[in-house]
């Protein structure tokens, strides 16, 4: 294993059962090609993010050539969307391309982003079927494939909690073989492995049946274990701040154990400064403390958030922005949410409905604008004068 792999065993070796030859399989998933975040742009013109989650696929893809794996399974959300780009569609074939020329078969079931919520809307996916040894699953239905001594028992995203059920309780592993089943869900036991998706599929950890040698999980962004033979690959990119400071990259299991390690992969930082009680500071003392905490940390080229909390509006109006930008200007993005005292929270929320113009100024209050607000006040307002004449 390559250095600074995390060994783990798994706790089920073939049940007993004595295996021919070694084999190396390859796990990763929530790929989500084609996501992208803020406003910064790579030297192409691209989205930076859009940009860095390619890069990481890139490297995935790398690391599979590498190591000359004997299969490789993706556990669903390879794109970020029902409807990808071109460029998110291009991306994938080339690196799929590479697999399939290195001879490298390969499994994709469809995730939950990805999988349309009307049949005839039809699925990205089929482009797929035409590359040697990639085999997509995502026509919402149970589906085997054999390599060598591994039968994977793979179910994609399905439309329905009813089709999801009936396909879970299809399984049947193979006698006399390694068993791989193959999801995408999320996980409800007694931790709790969910994404908050409005169209998330979540089952209890009962149907982790300890009858599969390896259960290859997706949709949970997080690398975990949740059972002695179930484990979340996570996605190979920070894609949200609940990811923040963790290792991103793909699991590799050995079938001789079996033994499973999870494989880092560089990635773009994503770092959570933590949150800043601001019940008690003023501007100036709020504005030392972030701007402290962003020299403290190295954040070039990194994303970054910093959370005030408890903070009034008019402290918050009276921080220096120029100077928390200029102490976060090596980070590739930086983001200082605001939390609003409890007291001006429950005013706000019973404030009136007014006019136009009465509720712009109500929200132009509350909003940090760093430019002339006076200037964009008079000129919003003359424009909504004129809508409500």
């Amino acid at each position: 294993m390559a250095e600074g792999h995390k060994k783990a065993r798994v706790e089920n070796p073939y049940n007993g059962r004595a295996i021919c030859y070694a084999m190396r399989i390859l796990h990763l998933a929530d790929t989500h090609l084609g996501y992208s975040a803020y406003h910064k742009t790579a030297d192409n013109g691209l989205n930076q993010r859009e940009v860095d989650v390619y890069d990481a696929f890139r490297r995935a893809v790398d690391y599979a050539l590498h190591r000359e794996p004997d299969l490789v399974v993706h556990a669903g959300d390879l794109f970020d969307t029902v409807r990808p780009t071109n460029r998110a569609i291009n991306v994938a074939l080339e690196e799929l391309l590479r697999l399939s020329r290195a001879g490298i078969p390969t499994v994709i079931i469809s995730g939950n982003h990805e999988t349309p919520k009307l049949r005839e809307t039809g699925s990205v996916f089929r482009i797929f079927e035409h590359l040697d040894h990639i085999y997509p699953v995502y026509r919402g239905r149970y589906e085997t494939l054999e390599f060598g001594e591994v039968t994977v028992h793979a179910i994609p995203h399905c439309s329905t909690g009813e089709g999801l059920r009936q396909n879970l309780e299809a399984l049947a592993p193979a006698e006399g073989r390694f068993n791989l089943l193959l999801l995408h869900v999320g996980v409800s036991g007694i931790r709790e492995f969910r994404t908050g998706d409005f169209n998330e599929q979540v089952i209890p950890t009962g149907y982790l049946s300890p009858d599969f040698d390896y259960i290859a999980l997706g949709h949970y962004h997080r690398q975990c274990p949740v059972t002695d033979n179930a484990y979340y690959a996570g996605s190979i990119e920070h894609l949200s701040f609940k990811e923040a400071g963790e290792e991103k990259g793909l699991m590799e299991i050995d079938t001789q154990g079996p033994e499973v390690s999870y494989v880092p992969l560089p990635v773009r930082p994503m770092l959570d400064l933590g949150a800043l009680d601001c019940s008690s500071l003023s501007a100036e003392e709020i504005t030392r403390q972030v701007t402290r905490r962003l020299q403290e940390t190295e954040v070039e080229g990194a994303v970054v958030r910093i959370v005030l909390k408890s903070i009034s509006r008019s402290t918050y109006k009276g921080l220096d922005f120029p100077t928390i930008r200029r102490a976060a200007s090596p980070a590739l993005h930086f983001e200082f949410p605001h939390e609003l005292k409890e007291l001006e929270q429950e005013l706000v929320s019973r404030g009136r409905i007014g006019s136009l113009a009465e509720e712009w100024r109500r929200y132009l209050d509350q909003a940090a604008v760093e430019d002339d607000k006076e200037e964009l006040e008079a000129l919003a307002l003359r424009y909504l004068t004129e809508v409500e004449e």
